[in-house]
């Protein structure tokens, strides 16, 4: 009796995981979600669960795009402990887990019926178990290793939680409608918990939507009362770019960056952009179309760079890699790579001469890379990039992460797809285009990418003008 009131607890635990959890709603900043419930959507799936520290921790269930479910224990992001894994195909495992695998006693029921109950070591079959017809007829017992049957014998099945022996003695009446009552609590309080985070999510939308409607209307004071003491770009002003996309890489080639520069190229000169377009540019080409533009920005009010490509962090400054690098050690950085700081000292050195001059630089540069795998002061994404005076810097994504170069069959990638598409819209000032550009980028990325900006610019300033 023993062995058969622990199988249906662990059964009812495996089930109502979710409905165990008493802890608020996950708020703010998903990286410090910690001892809260909450919801993350992932392109592999959806994760419903208990936080620590910005990871998954404690009672979690995690659905698969594939139709797949796990339910039950985490740590640290990893499956580690008690839990049930629900295949698509109708195989299910309910037993012990660690680090994602299979370990320590499991029952595992095939879609046929079919299934074996006993110890497992790294997802395979090892130490005692048994296997089972459908109609629960034994089929082998005994000794097994690395997935293999080694000593067959038979085996006491009361040793087994999830295989008690047919002779045992039934619980009684009253133990009977205790382990029903505690399982339709459970089921109650999962479904309060539901409601609960439905709840949670629809005051959320509405607290989102209030706050862009503020931020909105203050934008619109900011800008009333700031005309007449701001200086304004006027609307014949001479405007330059420097757009350079860099993709055939010998070593780790991306797919969009040429594509990136053509279209923000084409879409800048519709705006009246005198552009200098690079594509797959040596070291030396990138300073010389350098030089070429800082000759045409020194006579203008408006001046941008825009470089699509991989891009590399180290010692807190970034580089921009040419098609022809070929970096093995850090050091030859300097002279295989573009420092990136250069084009903002360039444009600051011709700031003086021009107080109303915008100064536009934007970096889709922080693709994954296997250049920097080993360096020791290197680290994914980009640093932090201070505006000078003037200047507007915009990342692709977050200081310290890596942007999405564009799923397969994409022209663009994520960040330059909604900057084309935000660009579009007349008489938005620059900071509230690029807000919109991080809003359609988290919402195609589901928060895996969040473009960054620094702005210290004087001037007003929009790409399409109309007024």
């Amino acid at each position: 009796m023993t062995s058969l009131i622990r199988f249906v607890l662990l059964c009812l635990m495996a089930g109502s995981a979710l409905a165990q959890s008493s802890l608020p709603p996950c708020q703010g900043d998903v990286s410090r979600w910690t001892n809260c419930f909450g919801t993350r959507n992932f392109a592999g799936g959806q994760y419903v669960g208990e936080f620590k520290d910005g990871n998954f921790s404690g009672q979690g269930a995690f659905t698969y795009k594939n139709g797949d479910k796990f339910v039950g224990e985490w740590k640290e992001n990893n499956v580690d402990g008690w839990g049930t894994y629900s295949y698509a195909n109708g195989d299910k495992y309910v037993g012990e887990y660690k680090n994602y695998r299979m370990n320590g006693i499991g029952n595992f029921t095939f879609s046929n019926g079919n299934r074996y109950v006993g110890n497992w070591k790294e997802a395979r079959r090892d130490g005692d178990g048994i296997e089972y017809r459908f109609d629960g007829t034994v089929v082998s017992s005994g000794n097994w290793s690395d997935g293999n049957l080694v000593n067959s014998f038979a085996l006491d099945t009361s040793r087994f939680p999830f295989n008690p022996p047919v002779q045992t003695v039934r619980p009684s009446s009253a133990e009977t409608d205790r382990l029903t009552a505690d399982a339709q609590a459970s089921r109650q309080r999962q479904q309060e918990l539901e409601q609960r985070l439905v709840a949670t999510a629809a005051e959320a939308e509405v607290a989102k939507r209030r706050q862009q409607e503020l931020e909105a209307q203050l934008a619109a004071a900011q800008s009333a009362s700031q005309t007449a003491s701001r200086p304004t770009i006027s609307k014949n002003e001479r405007r330059v770019a420097l757009v350079i996309g860099n993709a055939a890489y010998k070593s780790a080639p991306l797919t969009n960056p040429g594509n990136d520069a053509s279209d923000v190229a084409a879409t800048l000169r519709s705006m009246g952009f005198e552009t200098i377009l690079v594509r797959d540019a040596t070291l030396a080409q990138m300073r010389g179309a350098t030089r070429e533009f800082a000759d045409a920005a020194s006579s203008s009010e408006v001046a941008l760079i825009f470089y699509a490509g991989h891009g590399i962090e180290a010692k807190g400054r970034n580089y921009v890699i040419p098609v022809n690098a070929d970096i093995k050690h850090e050091y030859e950085l300097e002279e295989q790579a573009y420092d990136a700081s250069r084009w903002l000292e360039m444009l600051e050195g011709l700031q003086t001469r021009s107080r109303q001059r915008v100064n536009i630089v934007i970096l889709d540069a922080c693709r994954n890379n296997e250049f920097a795998r080993s360096w020791r002061s290197s680290s994914q994404g980009l640093a932090r990039m201070d505006a000078p005076t003037g200047t507007f810097v915009a990342f692709s994504t977050a200081p310290g992460r890596v942007a999405l170069d564009g799923a397969k069959g994409q022209r663009n990638s994520p960040f330059t797809k909604n900057l084309l598409r935000a660009i579009q819209k007349p008489d938005v000032p620059i900071e509230l285009m690029f807000k919109e550009v991080r809003r359609l980028v988290v919402e195609e990325t589901k928060s895996a990418q969040v473009p960054w900006e620094n702005s210290s610019l004087v001037g007003d300033f929009v790409f399409r003008r109309t007024k």
